[in-house]
């Protein structure tokens, strides 16, 4: 049986080359997921901090007659700016990612 010049195959430097390729996307793509993941975690981070601190807000609003608990996954640490007979003003603190987030929030009565 004979075979035809077209039927080679693949040469070494074809299949380095393709690696090489390979490897660069790679390397390109991988550091963005890495902050659209961050960014996702952040963004779920504060949402669970404003629901927290509504929750924290609406217990000083009413003196603590609520029935519902809030328990967030995320540890935050919570500091009243101000708090008088008839409005409060307080913060959320957590860190994530070696940085600390905060979100303010303020309630009357």
């Amino acid at each position: 049986m004979r075979k035809f010049q077209d039927e080679r195959g693949i040469f070494l430097t074809e299949a380095v080359v393709s690696i090489c390729i390979l490897t660069i996307v790679i390397g390109i793509v991988f550091p963005i997921l890495m902050q659209t993941y961050r960014e996702r975690q952040i963004l779920k981070q504060k949402n669970e901090a404003l629901t927290y601190l509504r929750h924290q807000l609406l217990l000083w609003k009413t003196d603590g007659d609520i029935l519902s608990k809030a328990e967030p996954a995320t540890v935050f640490q919570l500091e009243w700016i101000e708090q008088t007979d008839h409005s409060a003003y307080l913060r959320v603190y957590w860190n994530y990612a070696g940085r600390t987030h905060y979100l303010t929030g303020e309630a009357k009565k």
